[in-house]
């Protein structure tokens, strides 16, 4: 097959899946033509969470131009061979990688298995015991698999409904300080340097985040951001508009605009959906009863490339640097590469 006639690039030649031919005037019994489309790898997202079934998450995937999603099991647990066999086991039409946790109820989780048996990463809250982390550590840096760290503190959290700021006081709700995220980073950024595994610190929030993570290890050491935290903040919820509500939650403008240089500065390695699947009856409620989540992962290819950034940016963060992180043949355009795209009219 021959797609021909694009805005961005020459024309692809693609047999058996794969790319073989990229140049002008290719021949082939099957031409597409694309009629000045622009073309673009399909995203793998690497914040997905297990908020939902796996059909649901397959359609709005595909919808939001996601091949490939990385599986976060923050609302349900998966953290033994039946968890896991389930979730790789359902009909789907997307590449679905699942993390498990490697902490369960304050104990091990049996990581050597569930990596044997399909796990493609593991996931810890970083206010876990710290022992517990190391053992972590070391597992991954045995099996050449990543962490995913959710860089929060429980108890410096407390009750808090959004971000620490003139909004939060102004509705009367209990803010959510910075440094609950900061203080974490910086403890689990120092303990890393004791282990050759690949971490990554999902949805960095904060400008003292990115203040501590710029001399990182960029070998192993990874930061992702969310697409809620580019494009909002705060000042969005209003007057108590709940679905604005999420976890981490939207800081200020000041932040948002930090994470933005960051990704121009090739400080940030990832952009996600951080997609949370809550539904309207959970939001309809007051403030502080509403779940935090915001829906997202069947618009994600409209919200990522909206960015006021270069495309070839965008495109490196939502597939080209995931591809890598995980040994996916796909996430670019080149020969050799999967053919896996999305055509699209911006």
């Amino acid at each position: 097959m021959v797609i021909t006639n694009l805005a961005n690039s020459k024309d692809i030649k693609i047999e058996n899946g794969v790319i073989t031919q990229i140049g002008d005037n290719l021949v082939d019994d099957e031409v597409y033509d694309a009629n000045g489309l622009k073309i673009y790898p399909m995203i793998i997202d690497l914040n997905v969470k297990n908020s939902e079934s796996i059909s649901k998450l397959n359609q709005k995937a595909l919808k939001g131009g996601v091949g490939t999603l990385l599986m976060i099991p923050k609302h349900k647990p998966i953290y033994n061979k039946l968890h896991l066999s389930y979730n790789l086991t359902r009909e789907k039409n997307i590449q679905l990688l699942v993390a498990i946790e490697a902490i369960h109820q304050n104990r091990l989780t049996d990581i050597h298995i569930l990596v044997d048996k399909g796990a493609s990463a593991l996931f810890i809250k970083s206010d876990e015991d710290m022992n517990l982390i190391r053992r972590v550590f070391q597992y991954a840096q045995m099996l050449d698999v990543p962490v995913f760290v959710d860089a929060n503190n429980k108890s410096l959290l407390g009750v808090g409904q959004m971000n620490a700021s003139d909004k939060a006081y102004s509705l009367g709700l209990e803010g959510i300080e910075n440094y609950v995220e900061s203080v974490e980073v910086a403890k689990i950024l120092e303990f890393s340097k004791y282990f050759d595994a690949k971490i990554v610190f999902q949805s960095i929030t904060t400008k003292e985040s990115l203040e501590l993570l710029k001399n990182r290890d960029r070998n192993k050491v990874f930061v992702d951001v969310c697409i809620d935290n580019l494009l909002y903040t705060d000042e969005y919820i209003g007057e108590f508009d709940t679905m604005y509500k999420t976890y981490p939650p939207l800081r200020s403008n000041d932040d948002r605009l930090a994470l933005l240089e960051a990704i121009r500065d090739e400080e940030i390695d990832f952009i996600s959906s951080n997609h949370i699947a809550v539904s309207d009856e959970k939001k309809d409620v007051a403030f502080e009863e509403a779940e935090f989540g915001i829906s997202k992962l069947d618009r994600f290819f409209n919200l990522v490339y909206s960015l006021d950034i270069e495309d070839r940016v965008i495109t490196k963060l939502v597939s080209t640097n995931p591809a890598k992180l995980f040994n996916l043949e796909e996430g670019s355009i080149e020969i050799g590469k999967r053919g896996k795209f999305v055509l699209f009219d911006k």
